[in-house]
């Protein structure tokens, strides 16, 4: 027989794991908000770079800009990939 203080311990336990999970699923999100943004990095540095090899004045201005675009899309990606590998193995982790 399972007595009041047991089902607490229980009803705790998987309220515990609910909220884990939600954070596994809150962290996937993340990351895709991450992968998101680096793509959206990886356009802008692509469209700086035509802009400077089309003969603008001042071509150092937009690949400068362009570099840093590089910069933040694999800040980016190196975050999506450690917030992934995190929240894949909360998910799969033990029950």
């Amino acid at each position: 027989m399972v007595t009041e203080p047991e089902r607490d311990v229980q009803a705790a336990e998987e309220r515990a794991r609910e909220a884990r999970d939600r954070a596994a699923r809150a962290g996937l999100s993340a990351a895709e908000s991450f992968e998101r943004s680096a793509r959206l990095h990886e356009e802008l540095a692509g469209l700086q770079q035509d802009t400077a090899s089309r003969g603008i004045p001042a071509p150092e201005v937009n690949l400068e800009s362009s570099a840093r675009h590089r910069e933040a899309a694999q800040e980016d990606r190196t975050l999506a990939h450690r917030k992934r590998e995190e929240s894949e193995a909360d998910l799969n982790g033990p029950v």
